[in-house]
């Protein structure tokens, strides 16, 4: 079973690489292959390195773009409201500082364009910033589309400002500086 493994789990707090000005950003979705096909298909899209933590083969985790990237299967979270956990099989999860919401934006568009993959993106398991599915989109074809923003993900800058909109004001205060 997956946990979301905090920075003292890992061993990190206190040795200068995490901060104590760090988000949790999670990326839920779904994958037809079993959880080390789907690490190893992630590795090969991102040119990550997940591998097992700890020789743990439910908790996958990696440095990877200066964020404690974590994946694992979805196992114990229920809805609330319109934030469905349940409806997914996979979860990778950013710890980040401040300013790697494009970088997060990133992984998620090349996991879709290389692995077909959409699913939503959660700001600290309470705040939804992004529904993605595949929809046609007029003078595009087919492409990745946010519900809650109701916008195409096809122009990079106008995607990150719709999804900065979406982020705590505490996230917001830090970007505006």
């Amino acid at each position: 079973m997956y946990s979301n493994s905090s920075a003292v789990a890992r061993g990190l707090a206190g040795t200068g690489r995490i901060r104590n000005m760090s988000y949790k950003i999670g990326y839920f979705f779904n994958y037809p292959q079993d959880l080390a096909q789907t690490a190893k298909d992630i590795n090969e899209c991102l040119g990550c390195s997940l591998a097992p933590y700890l020789g743990d083969r439910n908790d996958w985790f990696d440095i990877f773009l200066s964020m404690e990237f974590s994946f694992g299967e979805v196992e114990g979270f229920e809805k609330e409201g319109e934030l469905d956990f349940e409806n997914f099989r996979y979860e990778i999860n950013f710890r980040t500082a401040v300013g790697q919401l494009p970088a997060i934006a990133a992984v998620v568009y090349a996991l879709y364009r290389r692995l077909g993959i959409t699913g939503i993106l959660v700001f600290d398991l309470q705040i939804l910033i992004a529904r993605y599915e595949e929809r046609d989109i007029p003078d595009w074809g087919k492409g990745l589309y946010d519900v809650v923003s109701d916008n195409p993900f096809v122009g990079f800058g106008a995607h990150l400002r719709l999804l900065e909109q979406r982020m705590a004001d505490s996230w917001r205060m830090y970007i505006d500086r």
